[in-house]
């Protein structure tokens, strides 16, 4: 139970430092930014309080938070929601066991809104 709520917090802990580092930007340097939400599910189910992250090929990247609905919605920086224009390497954080070998994600953001709905799949189970 302890190792369960200390990896939780540290999960925050990594998300709160990420998006401290993207309040840097100025509308002079800001890059073009899209708007990124969908849904998430595992097995076809919704998976609540799973963490995304979008990583550009260069630049910062942008997080978000599943709900209870695994609803999520990107957030660049604390005042700017969405993710760089650009071709992303998808991960996510979850307490839940997934098989990245076949959820593995990848997703473009283009101008305009952008719904990246994020399926995985659990890991198969050992006899």
């Amino acid at each position: 139970m302890f190792q369960n709520h200390f990896s939780v917090t540290m999960n925050w802990v990594s998300i709160f430092i990420l998006l401290l580092a993207g309040c840097s930007y100025t509308p002079d340097d800001m890059p073009k930014i899209a708007p990124v939400s969908g849904v998430v599910t595992l097995d076809g189910q919704p998976l609540p309080e799973a963490e995304i992250l979008f990583q550009p090929k260069s630049g910062r990247a942008s997080t978000g938070i599943s709900d209870e609905n695994g609803e999520y919605t990107l957030l660049f920086n604390r005042n700017t929601n969405g993710a760089k224009v650009d071709d992303h390497d998808v991960s996510i954080i979850t307490y839940k066991q997934f098989d990245p070998t076949i959820s593995k994600l990848t997703a473009t953001v283009t101008e305009g809104d952008n719904v990246v709905n994020l399926e995985l799949k659990s890991k198969p189970k050992s006899k």
